[in-house]
């Protein structure tokens, strides 16, 4: 999409495809005053994974910072990761396209706009390898299960993926099952980060 024009700039291709994929994931679009920010959020563990977002996000993301939560429930503090970018009108576009009064829905205009850039980062995201059998899970439960099958629509027609919907305490998530699981780890592999291998075959 070009260079940063003035100080509002502009989103490279690379970027909105980074930004598609953490959407689809744990990334979080938030109106703050007249325009639009990302936020995300990881655990200590990918740590490394959040200074990499926040690379990708430059000239537009802000230095990632350290959080410390005590846990209510047992009194353990745990501590994550976040960063945020400035609020830009760049951002705006993709919070029509993602969100419904403040809740993430997925819709169909998504069908042209994943890419294998987008499916890794979402499984970097919000996505595990199922430890008994060479199969994926894309954790979808947060969305209805409409757009749960819109999802498994885009991940068949785009990338020749046949999935399934599993279901846990009546939560339906993704499911990449073997068939499909080499074809799938041969589109992330070249764009997922050392910090994320084992998740990999």
């Amino acid at each position: 999409m070009g260079n940063t024009v003035g100080s509002r700039g502009v989103l490279t291709a690379r970027q909105r495809e980074i930004l598609i994929g953490t959407l689809l994931g744990d990334g979080h679009l938030e109106k703050n005053g007249q325009y639009t920010r990302l936020r995300v959020d990881h655990y200590d563990k990918h740590k490394a994974y959040v200074f990499w977002l926040a690379q990708e996000f430059l000239p537009f993301s802000l230095k990632p910072r350290r959080i410390l939560e005590r846990d209510k429930r047992n009194g353990k503090i745990y501590s994550r990761w976040h960063f945020s970018t400035r609020s830009l009108p760049i951002f705006d576009e993709f919070r029509e396209l993602f969100y419904s009064e403040k809740k993430k829905i997925i819709s169909r205009s998504l069908i042209n706009m994943v890419s294998p850039l987008a499916l890794a980062i979402w499984y970097m995201d919000d996505g595990f390898k199922r430890k008994d059998s060479r199969g994926f899970y894309l954790c979808t439960s947060s969305f209805t299960i409409e757009e749960q099958d819109l999802l498994q629509e885009i991940l068949r027609k785009r990338f020749d993926l046949g999935t399934k919907i599993h279901f846990q305490h009546q939560l339906g998530r993704i499911f990449i099952p073997s068939a499909s699981a080499v074809r799938f780890n041969t589109l992330v592999k070249p764009y997922v980060l050392p910090v994320f291998n084992y998740k990999l075959l």
